[in-house]
């Protein structure tokens, strides 16, 4: 089945201006918005060649354009897609300072899904001008509508030590979480990017909490997503470690497609919408070509170096940049996989192994592991890594 992630962007524009931003300020007092057109072409093409596409609204900030305009879209996916189609599904990636009733209402109605950029107790370190209370009354209100929402929070150096109130803050409120640490991309600068060491400790430490809370109705990312992919069922979801090359694109305000949202540098800019006529011509040129060309290099020094290479499929391509080189591996984002992974997946094997009574875990846990025990995958265990890299690739 032929799917596509496809994150549009309809503004650059922001009402806060996040310290860790992808976008740089420059980029965020950019006015242009996108047209009903591109809109329109956009999700047309999609049907036209893709099966199934998860639309993730992003920005700058989404909601600063009207209703109207996503009423617009799902219009238009119902006409392209067909009406009460399970061939989409929709996220809107937001602040949160903007929710009202009727944006409520609305994604409720259209079971869009809603993620939240929000720290909790730790708000003001990375969106000091955010009043944290404001965005809290909006998420209490939209669990208790019965909302599908859940909160993204981004760590930065100054946060790593918060990431335990952060999580104990979330867990009382019941809401779905997960981490991300701070990239050197777009407006964040190299003090701000956490020591991958206290990162992954600290995680870990989250995990194991959360892990060994029977009582937690909470699913954290990307702890179960490891969980997930140490159990054999890796998540498409989790794009730094699904080779996410051609199965993802941004889309911005003007019609440019990009292979990521994370603020790609202008050298990656693939083409415009309006200059093709199937999205997937978008992989065709010489950006992606050069991407693809150097994702390849790390990814066959990560087989050659390390173990949990089938796991990573060597990570983000673009992190790999930010750090450095995207040929080059073992920058921060690579060496809190390797910790935080490493520690979930010894920690589930030995779960299973030792035979542990599986109520002392999250339900989250326990019904993963039992997932496993009941419908075990075979796996490969005779591929060779030429026959292995040109799979995972």
């Amino acid at each position: 089945m032929r799917s596509i992630s496809i994150i549009v962007k309809p503004t650059l524009s922001c009402n806060i201006g996040c310290k860790h931003c992808y976008h740089t300020p420059d980029e965020r007092s950019d006015r242009t918005v996108m047209t009903p057109e591109i809109l329109e072409r956009l999700i047309r093409m999609a049907s036209e060649e893709y099966e199934t596409a998860w639309f993730v609204w992003h920005g700058g900030e989404p909601l600063l354009l009207p209703l109207g305009f996503y009423k617009k879209a799902i219009g238009l996916q119902r006409k392209y897609f067909g009406r009460d189609s399970h061939r989409i599904s929709n996220t809107i990636q937001t602040n949160g300072t903007l929710i009202d009733r009727r944006f409520m209402d609305f994604c409720r109605d259209n079971r869009i899904n809603v993620g939240v950029s929000f720290e909790g107790p730790c708000n003001n370190v990375l969106r000091p001008a955010l009043r944290k209370d404001a965005v809290q009354k909006n998420l209490d209100m939209m669990a208790r509508r019965g909302h599908m929402f859940s909160v993204n929070a981004t760590i930065c150096r100054r946060s790593t030590d918060g990431m335990i109130g952060i999580y104990d803050h979330f867990l009382e409120k019941g809401t779905a979480l997960s981490f991300s640490p701070v990239m050197r991309i777009g407006s964040a600068g190299p003090d701000m990017v956490p020591d991958a060491d206290e990162y992954a400790a600290q995680s870990i430490k989250v995990f194991e909490k959360w892990m060994r809370d029977p009582d937690a109705d909470m699913p954290l990312m990307p702890h179960l997503q490891y969980v997930m992919a140490a159990l054999g069922e890796p998540s498409v979801s989790d794009c730094a470690h699904s080779s996410c090359l051609t199965k993802w694109i941004s889309v911005y305000p003007d019609g440019s497609i990009f292979p990521c949202a994370k603020g790609c540098p202008e050298e990656y800019l693939l083409c415009n919408i309006n200059d093709i006529d199937r999205l997937s011509d978008s992989f065709s040129g010489g950006s992606m070509r050069r991407m693809l060309s150097a994702s390849i290099a790390r990814r066959q020094k990560c087989l050659s170096e390390c173990e949990l290479f089938e796991y990573c499929q060597g990570g983000c391509s673009i992190d790999a940049l930010s750090e450095g080189s995207m040929e080059m591996n073992n920058g921060t984002s690579c060496r809190i996989f390797r910790k935080v992974f490493s520690h979930i997946f010894k920690t589930i094997n030995s779960v299973i192994d030792g035979r542990s009574d599986l109520t002392d875990y999250n339900k989250f846990v326990r019904e993963a592991i039992l997932g496993k025990l009941v419908n075990p995958k075979a796996t490969s265990e005779n591929e060779c890594p030429s026959e292995r890299i040109q799979r995972i690739l």
